[in-house]
């Protein structure tokens, strides 16, 4: 088998893996107020990666004094301290929101709404000077569209508060991809998952306490989703990220990892008995093509390879 292989089955397991999550963040909302949950799985995360980081970082030498300056030392903890404050309140801000708009949303719905942060990215790009192009409005458009035949029945009034919250989520999710982009090098991935991840959840969990009230009665009920949910998707679904990434082609990252919307449908099905209506499903399919027309470089051996799809499909279609 060769190494692309290896990381597109990576990539593809990855999507599985999240998709999964949505269904244990479903679950875990039965048992415990949702930003209790989510400030106690991202802290669970948090456990799970620090090890890894602490090995990279001797490994690097990267907050190493025999490998850095005074100057250079000071500038890097500067660094990753505001990089984990900045890309940790943008994480709070999605993650929080996805958690709360799961309360009166599905699990299925939540995974493509949620992945609408693919399309606000490039948009969150423009405040560090980055140029959006002319796709991107467009799937920025199309996205629109498909949040309106998903979410907006009947205009405005037809959503619910979780339909927004999770809207909120992608917008979020967009800040902290470009705010991460800003910070990360070769050498700090794994410490800079660790500081937002921590940062959020520790954050998360001093309002949770203020605001929810949790009691031990619902951290025993909500534990194995909690568990699952941090030490599953959040920790071992990022590490299968970065694997698969080494070796797989950028567009066919981008699009296995969009997967993890219509794995989340699946599971949501088969797992917690969820539907969606025709109108419902239009609109998950309508998102999924905003995804796929912004994160799609349409060079000439791309498009040859659309077509090629589109040919294999019509032969299926055929048989």
């Amino acid at each position: 088998m060769s190494n692309r292989t290896k990381g597109n089955l990576l990539l593809l397991l990855t999507a599985v893996v999240w998709g999964t999550g949505f269904i244990a963040q479903k679950i875990g909302n039965n048992y415990l107020p949702p930003m209790t949950f989510n400030a106690l799985r991202q802290l669970v995360a948090t456990a799970e990666i620090c090890p890894m980081a602490i090995f990279a970082l001797k490994k690097s030498g990267y907050l190493s004094a025999s490998h850095n300056s005074a100057e250079e030392l000071a500038y890097k903890k500067k660094k990753m301290a505001r990089a984990g404050v900045i890309s940790g309140l943008f994480m709070l801000l999605g993650s929080m929101t996805q958690q709360m708009g799961m309360v009166t949303v599905s699990a299925g719905k939540s995974g493509f709404i949620s992945s609408l942060y693919i399309v606000f990215t490039p948009i969150f790009a423009v405040a560090i000077g980055k140029r959006v192009k002319p796709k991107t409005i467009i799937s920025l458009v199309v996205a629109v569209a498909g949040f309106s035949l998903l979410s907006l029945k009947g205009g405005l009034g037809g959503a619910t508060a979780g339909d927004w919250l999770t809207l909120i989520s992608a917008i979020g999710f967009g800040g902290q991809i470009v705010a991460v982009g800003c910070f990360v090098d070769k050498d700090n991935s794994l410490l800079l998952s660790v500081m937002q991840l921590g940062f959020s959840g520790a954050v998360g969990l001093v309002i949770a306490l203020m605001v929810e009230d949790p009691t031990m009665a619902q951290l025993s009920a909500g534990l194995l989703p909690m568990l699952y949910s941090g030490l599953i998707p959040g920790a071992l679904g990022f590490t299968f990220q970065i694997m698969g990434q080494k070796y797989a082609d950028p567009t066919t990252a981008a699009l296995l990892m969009s997967l993890e919307a219509v794995f989340a449908a699946v599971f949501g099905g088969l797992m917690l008995g969820e539907t969606m209506t025709g109108r419902e499903l239009l609109g998950c399919a309508v998102i999924f093509v905003a995804i796929i027309m912004d994160q799609i470089d349409l060079q000439p051996e791309n498009i040859k390879f659309l077509k090629k799809i589109v040919r294999i499909s019509e032969k299926k279609n055929r048989i």
